[in-house]
């Protein structure tokens, strides 16, 4: 069976499911899972998903529990990045995924992609860090601004969700990620969910660096290609770095015409694509 794109439940805990939509032969040698950013959901990859698959990859697009299509968060749980890691490694299991993939993420998804690949570097064939946060960005006063903008547009919204003020805000929508069919509608519908608003200001809350008391570390022993653009990706540099001196395969794009939504859009989600390609051969 060959997945164009469908969304569909998969449940990963008893009846516990996730919104996932999955694209390619999932018999490909080479497979990419992807985790979106703070507001994001599963569409946010759509293009680049499409793109791989046509080159003979097998994608899988997640969207967190808690958020917009997916089921709550188990009663008591807080969205930590742990727990979301924990829930990537359940969703493997319960896809049969025995060989390892390229983790992909978008902006805060950094936090949980190294994360991902200290907990479980044996399930991952590298990471893909799309002008994602750097986890050396969690340690200074810029992070603790971030935070505090991305919970106030997250209540914000949350606020005028499924209002007038709401609809109206979903109708003028640009739709900066050019999507069509369902990935568009469950995008647009996303920013007009309070319950998906809510749980991003949540989550934004939970990871802030003196929430978490332990600090996450780069997983250095993992391959990696990063994609930037903007300023929520600062500190990339200097985590080059440090994959060079640790000796471990390191690339990047610098994306500088593009804003941190539009790069996940053509053309520059080919370059993106050609940067998971390269990833996989040289790791």
């Amino acid at each position: 069976m060959i997945f164009q794109g469908e969304v569909e439940h998969i449940a990963i805990d008893g009846e516990r499911g996730l919104s996932c939509a999955r694209y390619g032969d999932p018999k490909a040698e080479r497979v990419m899972v992807f985790d979106p950013g703070s507001f994001g959901i599963y569409a946010d990859a759509d293009h680049i998903a499409v793109d791989l698959a046509r080159r003979g990859w097998y994608c899988i697009l997640t969207t967190r529990a808690g958020m917009y299509g997916s089921d709550p968060l188990p009663e008591g749980q807080a969205p930590l990045p742990r727990f979301h890691v924990e829930d990537i490694g359940r969703l493997l299991d319960r896809l049969d995924l025995g060989r390892k993939v390229v983790l992909a993420g978008h902006s805060m998804s950094g936090v949980r992609l190294h994360l991902a690949g200290c907990m479980m570097p044996e399930r991952l064939h590298g990471l893909a860090c799309l002008d994602a946060v750097c986890p050396s960005l969690m340690r200074g006063i810029r992070w603790s601004g971030w935070v505090a903008w991305a919970r106030g547009i997250g209540q914000a919204g949350a606020k005028v969700a499924g209002t007038a003020v709401g609809d109206l805000v979903e109708t003028l929508h640009p739709n900066l990620l050019q999507l069509e069919g369902p990935p568009r509608a469950d995008k647009l519908a996303s920013i007009n969910s309070q319950k998906h608003l809510e749980t991003a200001a949540w989550e934004v809350a939970v990871t802030e660096r003196r929430a978490l008391k332990d600090p996450i570390e780069p997983a250095l022993s993992l391959p990696a290609f990063f994609a930037t653009a903007t300023p929520v990706s600062q500190g990339t540099t200097s985590l080059l770095t440090e994959y060079e001196q640790a000796g471990t395969w390191a690339r990047r794009i610098h994306l500088k015409k593009d804003g941190h939504m539009s790069m996940l859009t053509p053309p520059s989600s080919g370059l993106i694509a050609d940067g998971v390609e390269a990833l996989w051969v040289q790791a």
